[in-house]
Formats: structure tokens, C-alpha cells, sequence
């Protein structure tokens, strides 16, 4: 079987992983391995990929699961649910540990990786911005969660229906910024005006840096 994740080992010599990343076969995770361009291209191969990479036991989540489920660049970080703390990098990647519950209808299965199912992802992301100014991170990750919806059949205001009934996940003016951002996005692509009604307001300038 073609392993999901190339290591040196996997190759005749130390120079093969560069060249196969240079032809664009290989996307090299570290200078030690990577995974195959072509298992990336599908749902199931990218599940496989974050399977072999994320510790025992965990669940992909935010920016990791959003990988997932729609492709696209590597996330720089590994987000995962767990109880545990993991101090070592994983082919070079940070794992971001994330400890809050969630509940199984949240969580599903694509082969042998547990994540969060894309509404849920949805949330989580918006949740990062809950300790740093929501203008660093809107513009680039608004469009990524409305094509999230849009491939999944969710809106904004799932999303935050999903913040108001959880009380675990953290549900800052920041996190909900960040929606009001995506809901707009979500409008515009959609060719209509939304309204965050789900906040009991319609979204301020003040909300979109």
C-alpha cells in the first residue's frame, strides 16, 4: 500500500522527498516527510492524512478540520480536541489543544479520524479571535468558512444559534464578529442582505475592520 505520509526511510536516498516536492508530487510537511499531493486531492484522503498525524485519541477541529473537509493550504498548526497536552511538534507542526466538550452530535467520522462536523468547525474557528483582534485574522478565513457553508449547507446563523445553546464553547464579541463578518460574505455571495438576527441587531461598521 502507498503510505498517506512519506518519510525518508520510505525513499532510496535523502535528496528524493526535495525532488518529489519540487515536481509537485509530495508536500512536504518537514524536512523529513510528507504526504502525496493526489491522496489530498479527496476527502478521504485528506482524513486519512490528519489521522496519521494527530495524536492517539484526539479529534481534528478549527483550522485542522477545516482542512479536511475543504482542502486547500496546510494548516500551520494541528488543532485537535483532547484532554492531554503534547509539547512535541508533529512533522514539524504545533499541536493546538483544544479542551473544551463536545457534545457526539458535534463529532463525526470520516474512516479512522474523528473531527468535528463542519458546522461545529465553523464555530471553532470563529472562537480563535476570542484573544486576539478579530481584524487579524477576517479578511482570507471569512471567504474559507462561506465556502465551508456552501459545500456543507449551513449558514451563519446555524452558527450561531450553535454558540447561544453551548455553553462550553466560548461565545466572545470577538467570536461573534467574526460571524457577522462571514454572514456578510454569506449575503453577498448569496445576493442578499443578511441580517444578524440571531444577535438581536443588524451588523454595525464598527464590526468590520
Amino acid at each position: 500500500m502507498v503510505p498517506s505520509i512519506l518519510r525518508l526511510h520510505d525513499l532510496p536516498g535523502p535528496l528524493s522527498l526535495s525532488r518529489l516536492a519540487a515536481n509537485g508530487t509530495v508536500h512536504t510537511l518537514d524536512p523529513d516527510s510528507g504526504y502525496w499531493h493526489d491522496h489530498a486531492a479527496t476527502l478521504y484522503g485528506r482524513a486519512t492524512i490528519i489521522h496519521r498525524i494527530i495524536p492517539f485519541a484526539s479529534s481534528a477541529c478549527a483550522l485542522t478540520a477545516l482542512w479536511v473537509w475543504m482542502g486547500g493550504d496546510f494548516p500551520d498548526t494541528l488543532d485537535v480536541l483532547s484532554r492531554s497536552h503534547f509539547r512535541a511538534a508533529q512533522h514539524g507542526h504545533r499541536i493546538r489543544v483544544f479542551s473544551r466538550q463536545v457534545t457526539m452530535r458535534h463529532l463525526t467520522s470520516l474512516g479512522a479520524l474523528s473531527l468535528t462536523d463542519p458546522t461545529r468547525t465553523a464555530c471553532d474557528i470563529a472562537s480563535l479571535f476570542r484573544d486576539d483582534a478579530p481584524a487579524r485574522g477576517f479578511r482570507g478565513l471569512d471567504g474559507a468558512v462561506v465556502d465551508l457553508m456552501d459545500a456543507y449547507g449551513f449558514s451563519p446563523d446555524d452558527c450561531i444559534s450553535l454558540l447561544d445553546e453551548n455553553p462550553n464553547m466560548p461565545a466572545t464579541p470577538q467570536a461573534r464578529a467574526f460571524l457577522v463578518q462571514v454572514g456578510r460574505c454569506y449575503g453577498h455571495r448569496h445576493g442578499a442582505v443578511w441580517q444578524a438576527t440571531a444577535i438581536g441587531r443588524t451588523p454595525r461598521e464598527e464590526d468590520i475592520p
